[in-house]
């Protein structure tokens, strides 16, 4: 398995001491796969009529439709994704060069996102900002201002890693040696879908591909502590970042 599976994704930066400028960045950005947050439905691009046919990918090996799902996210542009893990949840609209939304850390805050090439934007609420400053050691952030800065800021580099553009650019696949499973078609949130399972030590970790209309990786869901739960919706939906209004200050250097 490459580093980039869901398997590590979001798993590696300890979520407990999210001040700190490491804690800040998105659990690891070593993941293209997406799937489910509780309650998220895939996009309506992806659902189909009860009549509507097969596209074959449950033909495929485990690998193959994994490898598949991962492929035809990365094809249709954008999409959005939500992710819920341990009391940490992100709700995003990504492409390969822009990315909109809001990021909640457990107890650390929250705070909104944008990107937009190489510009970033963040605007914390004031449990992320009174966290940051004290962290930094100076007033930095404010719930009234916007934060820009690009990717050479380290600290506005790890808030936007949260968006993982990554796969879109480089979109997942499994070793050949990956052990994977392929299930029979079920239905997720009214979708058919082929489920690929890797599990291991009583613990497990499902992704679900789309079987009718295009072949999109639409859900995860895990058993294990390391991995969060995911879902990719609305497929080939523009994403229209741009540049905020209101009070905008310079990022500082961490």
């Amino acid at each position: 398995m490459k580093t980039h599976i869901p398997s590590v994704r979001h798993a590696a930066v300890a979520l407990t001491c999210a001040v700190a400028l490491v804690s800040l960045t998105a659990c690891n950005d070593d993941s293209g796969a997406a799937a489910s947050a509780a309650g998220s439905t895939p996009s309506k691009a992806a659902k189909a009529s009860p009549a509507a046919e097969s596209n074959g990918v449950e033909k495929l090996s485990a690998k193959e439709i994994y490898d598949t799902g991962m492929k035809t996210n990365a094809q249709s542009g954008s999409f959005r994704e939500k992710m819920e893990r341990e009391g940490t949840k992100s709700d995003l609209r990504l492409s390969a060069t822009e990315c909109v939304g809001t990021v909640e850390i457990s107890e650390k805050g929250s705070f909104e996102i944008i990107r937009k090439g190489n510009d970033i934007w963040a605007k914390p609420d004031a449990t992320f900002a009174e966290g940051m400053n004290s962290a930094l050691g100076k007033t930095a952030f404010s719930t009234d201002k916007w934060t820009h800065g690009t990717p050479s800021n380290a600290l506005m580099a790890k808030l936007a890693s949260w968006c993982h553009q990554e796969q879109f650019t480089a979109p997942d696949t499994l070793d050949a040696a990956s052990k994977v499973t392929k299930g029979k078609v079920t239905t997720v949130d009214g979708q058919p879908a082929v489920p690929v399972v890797l599990a291991g030590k009583g613990e497990s970790v499902t992704w679900f591909v789309a079987t009718t209309g295009k072949p999109y990786f639409i859900k995860q869901d895990s058993t294990r502590e390391d991995m969060q739960d995911l879902a990719d919706s609305d497929f080939g939906t523009a994403v229209g970042a741009k540049a905020p209004s209101g009070t905008v200050v310079a990022a500082p250097e961490a």
